[in-house]
């Protein structure tokens, strides 16, 4: 079983922090030359309001609360238009407070085989002690967490599931949490923004390492 290619993929960063919704809608992002004045002029707008703004383009789907900034692509060949999205949009709004972010990959696997896909399930859980207490007991849901490698606040959460995608299959998300050195200091998205642009590759690079580690192993 190849674990190098995912059936299906996506990638989304989540910024938390202090955010004004209005501003983010496709008139801004065009008028800024973010995106193309044709695709934001197509945009598919599920709202834009002072408390919530939701739209999709053909590549993308942005959502923005008082509190978190939302972007998200399933497309892999636009993974790097996001992260100039993100770095674009917060270079020119320097002054938007942020004090968190995510990197977050999801991955859909094919196992190959309900064989295979079942023992990943009970290597990754093992069955026995759940014998007892359970009638056929299977893995729904494993979550795990680490410190992060690079010695900074936050951590790395692992996820792994049954696929509902992909059939037999494994989904696995990888949340890699950052978190500014101390959030009552925060005044505007600098530190993060470095933080942002300093680990976006090696972040993808580590996700895929970790999903790739877990099913090799198979």
């Amino acid at each position: 079983m190849s674990t190098q290619h995912p059936e299906i993929q996506g990638i989304n960063v989540v910024w938390l922090g202090d955010f004004n919704p209005k501003i983010f809608q496709p008139a801004w992002f065009a008028a800024v030359g973010l995106i193309r004045k044709q695709e934001a002029e197509e945009a598919n707008i599920e709202i834009i309001h002072p408390e919530v703004v939701s739209f999709a383009l053909e590549w993308l789907i942005l959502q923005v609360t008082r509190e978190r900034f939302f972007v998200s692509t399933s497309q892999e060949p636009y993974y790097e238009v996001v992260r100039d999205l993100v770095l674009g949009t917060f270079s020119l709004l320097q002054h938007t407070p942020i004090h968190k972010m995510g990197i977050n990959m999801d991955m859909h696997f094919h196992m190959g085989s309900e064989d295979a896909w079942h023992a990943f399930g009970h290597r990754l859980a093992p069955k026995d002690l759940w014998q007892s207490v359970l009638e056929n007991p299977g893995m729904r849901s494993l979550t795990m967490e680490g410190g992060r490698p690079d010695g900074g606040k936050g951590y790395l959460r692992v996820k792994v599931e049954p696929s509902e995608r992909v059939h037999p299959g494994v989904y696995v998300n990888i949340n890699d949490h950052y978190e500014v050195a101390d959030p009552k200091s925060v005044v505007g998205n600098d530190e993060i923004r470095t933080l942002f642009e300093r680990s976006w590759s090696e972040s993808l690079q580590r996700s895929r390492r970790i999903a790739y580690a877990l099913l090799e192993k198979q």
